[in-house]
Parts: structure tokens; sequence; C-alpha cells
């Protein structure tokens, strides 16, 4: 009788579960298809960056591109202007007799283009360069590689008002340690007073403060290239010189990509260097700081000024980097470890 009941339970649920089964079958569930829920993923993750960018970027300088256009009067009031504050910007480029930098041959306008220019200059050929280097040094487990590198970083992680104020006391004519080393080398008594002195410094600031930001980011690059490669190179009798440059180079390349594009974004976005260590005295106005100054100064005309500069620097220079960034970038092809 066990027997008995025992199979017609397995059958009685046997029974249920295909009752289960074709009840399913007549109404199935709707599932999203794959595609879908990563569409939708997207989507959602894409919210929040895209609203930020309308709220903070879009609604913010709309008004500036409008402004660019116009001219500002007294009263508040702006009026259409078309490109004449374009054409404003290029005649005093070209034929601003403004001088007040001793130069006979150099304008202020164009002195703040090349002093905005030179930032590019020297991020890329001098600060990287040594960067590379001190990075590819301290990745061979020198003694105290890591104490180095904190070293290097400190500047990052000290506010920039206080760095600012630190390195410009290192050259002051009463208590600075520099002075006399400076004077020595042939600089004026006042290094941040007269161009191209001032500017000089204001460049040896920005290496000196961005040399730790570099390290550590190509330091992260270089310590990520698999050990095999330089195991490789040693038993080609590959020495530094041939390793560096035929090993870590391309391995790392799309990281030097990187910062070669953030020093040349530079020419553009740096200002707060040169307002803390001179307030622009000295002709070290860059495209940036002259922008700065011109919107504090909260007059429409000044405001419409800034607005052409900045528009017209960034359709002239955005395509540049954009180049620089295309054929940099097919240098080295294909790097994946």
């Amino acid at each position: 009788m066990n027997d008995i009941d025992v199979n017609t339970n397995l059958e009685e649920d046997k029974t249920n579960l295909n009752a289960r089964a074709n009840a399913f079958n007549k109404h199935p569930q709707k599932h999203l298809s794959r595609k879908t829920r990563d569409y939708i993923f997207v989507i959602i993750m894409l919210f929040y960056p895209i609203l930020q960018f309308v709220i903070t970027w879009s609604f913010v300088n709309i008004n500036s591109l409008m402004h660019a256009f116009q001219y500002g009067r007294i009263d508040g009031t702006y009026e259409w202007a078309g490109f004449d504050q374009f054409a404003i910007i290029f005649d005093d480029l070209f034929n601003s007799k403004l001088n007040t930098t001793g130069v006979s041959w150099l304008n202020n306008t164009s002195v703040i283009l090349l002093n905005s220019i030179g930032f590019a200059f020297i991020t890329i050929f001098i600060s990287l360069p040594l960067s590379l280097l001190f990075s590819y040094f301290l990745s061979k487990k020198m003694p105290l590689a890591n104490v180095f590198r904190a070293i290097f970083f400190l500047p990052n992680i000290i506010p920039v008002v206080a760095l600012a104020f630190a390195f410009a006391m290192g050259f002051d004519s009463t208590y600075g340690y520099l002075y006399d080393f400076m004077r020595w080398l042939g600089f004026s008594d006042k290094f941040f007073g007269v161009w191209p002195t001032s500017q000089i410094m204001v460049y040896i600031y920005c290496i000196w403060a961005g040399l730790g930001y570099n390290v550590i980011l190509l330091s992260g690059a270089i310590g990520r290239i698999p050990k095999e490669l330089f195991e490789s190179a040693k038993l080609d009798h590959a020495g530094y010189f041939k390793e560096f440059f035929h090993v870590v180079i391309p391995c790392i390349w799309p990281t030097i990509v990187t910062l070669v594009i953030l020093g040349m974004t530079n020419v553009l976005t740096l200002y707060l260097q040169p307002l803390l260590l001179t307030n622009g005295e000295g002709n070290t106005y860059t495209i940036s700081l002259d922008i700065f100054l011109a919107t504090a100064s909260y007059s429409p005309a000044q405001y419409c000024s800034a607005a052409a500069k900045g528009l017209l620097c960034s359709a002239i220079w955005a395509p540049v980097i954009m180049l620089v960034r295309h054929f940099m970038s097919k240098k080295y092809q294909g790097v994946d470890y």
C-alpha cells in the first residue's frame, strides 16, 4: 500500500507541474532583452553628467556666446555688433602701440599671447620630460623611492595660495633665500616686476609645482608595464637608454598623450598662478587672466570683449589640440597590456 500511495502522489505532482507549465506558456511573462537593459543602464548613468553639463555649462555660457557678438553700454544695455569685437581683437594684436615691456617689437596684446603659449611649451618640453626621467629612475627600486615620490607630490597637497606665497617669499629681497642666487645669475632685483624675468619666475613655479602630479601619473603607468618586457630587454643587452625609449615610452604613450593635451589646455585655462604671484604686474597676463580680470570689472563693455576673446581663442586652439592628439595617437598604436 505504501508503494502505491507514493506512486500516486508522484503522478499527482507531475500532473500539477504540467498544468502550471501549460498555464505559464499561455500567459508568458514579458522580459526585456539584454540590449534593451544595457541601453536603460547607460541612459541612467549618463543622466546626471548630462544634466550637470546643461545646468553648469550651457546655461552659463549661452549668455557669454551672445555677448561675444554685442556691444555693452555704460547703462548696462547691449546692442548687436556682429563680428566687430573680433576685428578689434585682431587690430589690438597687430596694430596696438601700447607697450610696457621695453621690447620695441612687442605690444602688450602679443605679450599676453606669448605668455599663454609659453605655458604649453614649458609643460610639454620641460616639465613632462623631467617627469618622465624622474618616474623612470624611481621605478628602478632606488633607495627611498617612495619618499621621493611623496616629496615630488608635496606641492600638490599644499593649497595653491600658500604654495605661491611660499615660492614668492623665497625671492624676497629681505627674507628670500634665493634672492642673492638669482642676482648672481644676472636677474634683475625685481624678479616679479619686470618682463621677461617676471614671466620666467612664473614658469619656474609652474614647473616646480607641476612635477609631482606628472610623476605620480607616469609612475603608475610605468608600474603597470609587464616585467617580462624588462626581462626581455635585459636578455637583449639593452641599457637604460634603450629600455627607456624602446620599452617604457611606447608602453606609456597613452598617458604621455594625455599629459600633452592637458599641457596644451593650459594656454586657455591657466590664470591663478600669475594672479597669485604677480597680480598681473610685470606683464605676466595670460589670456585667461585677462578675461578673468575683465569680467571682474563688472563693465558691460568688458564683458563683451572678454566673451569675444574666449570664443575666438577656443575656436582656434581647440582644433589644434584635437589635431595634436590625432597625430600623437598614431605614433604607437595597439598598446595593450
